[in-house]
């Protein structure tokens, strides 16, 4: 009997079981057997997963399930918004902060750059988030400015003033929910290190960046326990130390309300650590000077520049959601400045960016919803189809060593360091979790060198997301023995 009779009167599941069984199976059946069991082993928690597998280059497809139904992608949001800035912008581009001198006034001049003052970045070159006020200073003293007479003017309208997503809640208070607009330090954080001094007596702490409009509540105790608390307060740049401390430790960072203000406010009090006073008030202007961005070349005292390369680092290998909404407020600005329209940076046109990106490449956008940049909103959607599709695209560009370099690498850094054990240089991925949500995607190199591209997405979590972490892992790790399926 041939094998198409007996797979019409058993049914296609069990015709494939029976193949397995009996060793005729083809490793694609194999392959779709062993994920179908290790990806649905907690279906009956109602959790419920989409998921799709493709070869590359070829993009012969090896499995899908739900491939095509629109799910809440979390961080995975981050792939379409870095792939169509680095299209928009090329792998050469820099975004840049300016500091300008006009007339009597200090003029801080902001385009959106999310990387003036990024502890990680300042930290892979050997500085301080500060270290890049500390050159603005030497280049005052150049000029032999020791004394602004005038204001100091902050300019942070390059993108929108819908700093926070109102659909974010009570993230505003968290590190990654932080704040972004068109003037941004130190990830639109304050960072603060307590430390023990008598016991029984409150702790000691240190604020970075140095500023003046912050609060600190110290509630922190020195005791022999080691348990210090930090939560943000609503209301402005509050923030209450509690538990007791026992030594010296950096806290989780918070966030500020207003970027803008609290740039401008790290810039003057550090400026003024340092001898250069200024005399006039703190206020934000409505336009740069003189309504040209870049200001007047005569004007620039110094300029902080951003590669795109570090933008989409800290996007992808450390899910930096900060970076993530301005790569997409600063798409959406560019876009629209193509189309003949000058406006600031939004989350809306940097979805249409998107969008355009995509359709001008023939890949179905019919799932995807784009809310925020940074994958933090509930109101995103995703398919796998698209994920996988558009990695699969990358990997034909000429800037395809950018895009998978940013990548988190398994076993080796970012939000993959501690998983894929022993898998290094096989797993290039980007991972994405919010309460409900845990979703994986990227590049397997297999054992055999050849390149798939996968797209494991859990929506409906009940609880702890990490035994959903475990069967991706599970599953990747499948990927890599292709088409050795054990």
């Amino acid at each position: 009997m041939k094998n198409g009779t007996v797979g019409r009167r058993l049914g296609l599941g069990l015709f494939v079981a029976l193949l397995v069984s009996t060793g005729c199976a083809t490793p694609q059946q194999r392959l779709t057997r062993r994920l179908d069991e290790v990806l649905h082993r907690l279906s009956d928690t109602g959790a419920v997963v989409a998921a799709r597998v493709v070869t590359l280059p070829e993009g012969r497809e090896l499995y899908a399930r739900n491939a095509d139904v629109p799910f809440t992608p979390a961080s995975n949001l981050k792939i379409p918004v870095s792939a169509t800035g680095l299209d928009m912008f090329g792998a050469d581009y820099t975004f840049k902060t300016y500091l300008a001198l006009v007339g009597d006034d200090l003029w801080l001049i902001g385009t959106g750059d999310p990387g003036l003052g990024d502890p990680r970045l300042a930290k892979w070159r050997g500085e301080t988030p500060t270290a890049v006020f500390d050159r603005w200073v030497r280049a005052l003293e150049k000029r032999g400015v020791r004394t602004i007479a005038g204001h100091l003017y902050y300019y942070d309208g390059a993108l929108d003033e819908q700093w926070v997503h109102p659909t974010w809640g009570e993230s505003v208070l968290h590190w990654y929910g932080a704040p972004v607009s068109g003037l941004n330090f130190n990830d639109n954080c304050v960072d603060i290190t307590v430390y023990p001094t008598e016991p029984g007596q409150p702790a000691g702490y240190t604020v970075m960046p140095p500023v003046q409009n912050a609060t600190v509540i110290n509630e922190c105790v020195t005791s022999a326990e080691h348990a210090p608390t930090i939560e943000k307060l609503p209301g402005g740049n509050i923030y209450r130390l509690g538990g007791t401390c026992a030594k010296r430790e950096e806290l989780k960072s918070k966030p500020v309300d207003d970027s803008g203000a609290f740039t401008a406010d790290a810039l003057r009090t550090h400026l003024e650590a340092h001898g250069i006073t200024i005399v006039g008030k703190t206020r934000r202007a409505t336009a740069p000077p003189d309504g040209m961005l870049p200001p007047p070349a005569d004007a620039i005292v110094a300029v902080h520049e951003t590669p795109v390369r570090d933008i989409l680092s800290r996007i992808n290998t450390n899910s930096q959601n900060m970076f993530a909404d301005a790569l997409c407020k600063l798409t959406g600005q560019e876009y629209a400045a193509r189309q003949g329209r000058k406006v600031p940076g939004s989350w809306s046109d940097g979805s249409a960016a998107i969008h355009a990106f995509l359709k001008r490449h023939g890949i179905d956008d019919g799932g995807l919803v784009v809310a925020d940049g940074s994958g933090l909103s509930v109101d995103n959607r995703v398919t796998a189809r698209l994920l996988t599709d558009l990695f699969a695209l990358m990997l034909k560009r000429p800037d395809a060593p950018v895009f998978v370099d940013s990548l988190a690498k398994g076993g080796v850094n970012g939000t993959l360091e501690k998983r894929f054990a022993g898998l290094a240089g096989h797993v290039f991925a980007k991972t994405g979790y919010i309460e409900g949500v845990r979703a994986l995607s990227g590049y397997v190199r297999t054992r055999r060198n050849e390149w798939l591209t996968f797209a494991i997405i859990y929506n409906r979590i009940p609880g702890a997301v990490e035994p959903y972490e475990a069967l991706q892992d599970e599953a990747v790790r499948l990927l890599v023995e292709w088409p050795h399926v054990p």
